[in-house]
């Protein structure tokens, strides 16, 4: 007879549930949206993948995309900072993409950290918008925005740079509260930097590695457009996706440590 009950309970929570990510008030949602994703985006350290990006490029001129190159790069998420590593060595301890891609457009923060700074920064503002159909899933829809003077997002363009306000939208699963899209839009740049905008747009998928699934970026895409009417389109995606053993170097003004991560493949 107890296990009966206790079976009975368990199903009965389980559809508790589900029905509670449908009625519950959108900021008590927003809140365990927030906790669940910042708890799994701390599970990256544990991996390293291998990043592709196609990059396209349209002159004021052209009118029409060409592609430009492909460039390729090791990509870890640690210490809630991405750190790269160039193909075939050893170590992924390179805090600046721009040593390894150093010329052409690209971007940083798609693997993790952006993310991170939108669900955990406290300057971060949210809008419940509603539910929709989203990669054919049904979603809950929230919009956000971050004002310059607390924004972390830095864009550089040839000698200039500066911090940036940004907006966007994310969209998560109506049942798991798993992120289904992230998109965010830089719009309000200063004119100085020379840029009209800047787009993103990451789509989630749940990967495998190891014995464990993470919930990744797997594809993404970055457009940019500087004032005289050159526009990129980088096309980025996740693969060989592997475990690793040992420690990596993280750097944190002048503490430095340092040592080599042993990464073992596995599949995505």
């Amino acid at each position: 007879m107890r296990l009966t009950i206790t079976v009975v309970v368990f199903l009965s929570s389980v559809g508790e549930r589900a029905a509670r990510s449908q009625t519950e008030e959108p900021e008590g949602r927003l809140q365990r949206i927030r906790t669940k994703t910042v708890a799994q985006l701390s599970q990256l350290p544990n991996f390293t993948c291998h990043q592709v990006v196609d990059r396209l490029l349209r002159t004021a001129r052209s009118g029409s995309l060409s592609p430009q190159d492909r460039v390729e790069f090791e990509v870890a998420f640690i210490g809630n900072k991405e750190l790269y590593g160039r193909l075939g060595e050893s170590r992924i301890e390179e805090e600046s993409l721009n040593s390894i891609v150093r010329n052409g457009t690209i971007g940083t923060g798609a693997f993790g950290s952006n993310a991170y700074a939108i669900f955990f920064g406290e300057e971060t503002e949210f809008k419940y918008i509603g539910q929709s159909k989203k990669d054919k899933q049904m979603t809950f829809r929230y919009d956000f925005q971050v004002p310059q003077e607390k924004s972390h997002f830095l864009l550089k363009h040839d000698s200039a740079q500066g911090f940036v306000a940004y907006k966007g939208s994310f969209w998560v699963n109506a049942e798991t509260l798993d992120l289904v899209r992230l998109e965010l839009k830089l719009d309000q740049i200063p004119s100085h930097l020379g840029v009209r905008f800047v787009m993103e747009s990451m789509r989630y998928t749940k990967m495998r590695i190891g014995d464990t699934e993470f919930l990744l970026p797997r594809d993404s895409e970055m457009a940019a457009e500087d004032e005289s009417g050159v526009y990129s389109l980088n096309i980025i995606r996740l693969e060989r996706c592997r475990e690793f053993t040992g420690q990596s170097s993280v750097t944190f003004g002048s503490a430095v440590e340092s040592s080599t991560a042993d990464r073992q493949d596995s599949n995505p």
